[in-house]
């Protein structure tokens, strides 16, 4: 068996929405925010390779979402799922099994682009 990280990409949203009821004096000493109170966030999986499956945990947020969910969530940078897959030999295609650790949005795609997923 063998484990890859992969990081599926970065997005900025507001520490306040993030920290909810948590004091910014609190969460802002780990987190900084930018001069609109946007903190930066990466969104990582992990690739399990075991025999004949390749098993994906959680999907990452993906690009198939509203206008309006991407006034509020704001991607940025070059990493994605696709990208690191191909970088360790992998595409989408390869991909047997999805597990979702919750259904966040960093977590789940709003399009499947595994097509041997058996539902």
């Amino acid at each position: 068996m063998k484990i890859y990280p992969l990081n599926t990409g970065n997005f900025k949203l507001d520490g306040g929405a993030m920290f909810g009821v948590v004091p910014k004096t609190m969460w802002s000493k780990t987190n900084p925010a930018d001069q609109n109170n946007m903190c930066d966030w990466s969104m990582r999986s992990l690739l399990i390779e075991d025999g004949d499956r390749l098993i994906l945990i959680d999907a990452g947020i993906g690009d198939k979402r509203s206008e309006k969910f991407f006034s509020h969530y704001y991607l940025f940078g070059e990493d994605s799922l696709q990208g690191n897959l191909n970088a360790l030999g992998f595409s989408p295609d390869d991909i047997t099994d999805v597990f979702l650790t919750d259904l966040n949005p960093k977590s789940v795609r709003t399009a499947s682009p595994f097509p041997l997923l058996v539902y």
